[in-house]
């Protein structure tokens, strides 16, 4: 929908990373050497350096490998081509999460299979997906680290081993959660990661990386509808990813401490917040309107928090609404009741208190 008065915004949905001035010097530097040589589209030093932070970040073991990719979405699509998903399977995947999911699927040619959500974590339902998987053939499955915060990767695991179903793992919000004793990144087939400009840390503005053991890669790589060398992260992109790369763990705190601080302040107040279990990097900040709240009621929210410069999203939409087919119950309701307000590692902390004021205001409105 329109927003009102977009011209008076004040503060971004998300307030991007940016490089310190010595380290914005160095990538000029590099930029001027990759000009001159000519390397935009090889995997040279600087996406070797990416593979290394990624490899690093996620405790990947030796036996696996780190594609660097143009986007988040390339990723996915690679992911699911080496899966072996061809034209017309069908794919399970999350219905509430970013549309570049179903995106990644209908590229593949295949058919998106909706699966529903938990309503505290927002994030795949392990039960409906093991349903969903006994009522016919599911090629693969995509679970999504929905709002930065990570699925059952331990649930989907064993529901995807039992069946033989290959899972890949959209990971491409939760880049920086903080880690736990298990590596649970690795029970998926498949890691797919985005470094967009919504990301804690990102590509300028371009990006992603795909992560699996390196024999499928180099058994699988070939597949003609991957088109491997156009899919890569330019050179360019590589090297600001890397050099923003030693600042990932002091941005993901920053996030954290904007979404605890939107928490604690709308405490008492209709709205909730997403159920994380303490890991989640906070790359949104989402919270739920109340049950009895829905679409028209989240969009006027939305409009009277830009009127005051202040800019909030609707993330995300339920993927079935966007296909135009059936939604599960339980995603098509929180998808009318979810606003992101504004975050990022660039966003003023004490700019939550003007935001938080508003609403309050507009909540209160409500009950009066």
């Amino acid at each position: 929908m329109p927003y009102a008065n977009p011209s008076r915004f004040k503060l971004p949905i998300v307030s991007p990373y940016r490089l310190t001035d010595d380290r914005q010097a160095e990538f000029l530097a590099a930029m001027e050497a990759i000009m001159h040589s000519g390397t935009y589209r090889t995997a040279g030093g600087w996406s070797r350096r990416v593979a290394g932070c990624v490899a690093a970040e996620l405790r990947l073991p030796g036996s696996w490998t780190v594609v660097p990719t143009r986007s988040g979405t390339d990723a996915l699509v690679m992911a699911l081509a080496m899966a072996g998903v061809r034209p017309n399977d069908h794919v399970a995947a999350p219905d509430l999460a970013y549309h570049a999911v179903g995106a990644a699927i209908s590229q593949i040619g295949a058919v998106p299979r909706w699966i529903d959500v938990d309503p505290g974590s927002f994030n795949m339902d392990v039960g409906d997906l093991a349903a969903a998987c006994d009522a016919a053939p599911v090629a693969a499955v995509v679970a999504v680290d929905n709002y930065g915060t990570p699925c059952d990767r331990s649930g989907i695991a064993r529901v995807c081993a039992s069946r033989r179903i290959p899972f890949v793992l959209d990971a491409c919000e939760s880049l920086g959660t903080p880690p736990n004793t298990e590596n649970s990144v690795c029970q998926a087939d498949f890691v797919a990661l985005s470094f967009s400009f919504t990301k804690p840390i990102h590509a300028a503005g371009a990006g992603g990386a795909l992560c699996a053991p390196r024999h499928v890669v180099e058994e699988r790589g070939g597949h003609p509808g991957l088109l491997m060398h156009p899919r890569r992260l330019p050179e360019l992109n590589a090297a600001y990813l890397a050099l923003a790369w030693p600042d990932l763990s002091k941005v993901v705190g920053k996030l954290r401490l904007v979404y605890d601080a939107y928490r604690e302040r709308l405490a008492g107040t209709p709205l909730s917040g997403q159920a994380d279990g303490g890991e989640s990097n906070r790359i949104h900040a989402p919270f739920l309107l109340p049950p009895d709240a829905g679409r028209s009621e989240r969009d006027a929210l939305i409009s009277r928090l830009a009127a005051s410069g202040f800019e909030a999203r609707a993330y995300f939409e339920s993927q079935s609404r966007l296909w135009g087919t059936a939604s599960p119950l339980v995603s098509a309701r929180l998808a009318g009741r979810v606003i992101c307000l504004p975050t990022g590692p660039g966003f003023p902390l004490e700019c939550v208190e003007s935001v938080t004021s508003e609403l309050k205001r507009a909540l209160g409105a409500r009950r009066t």
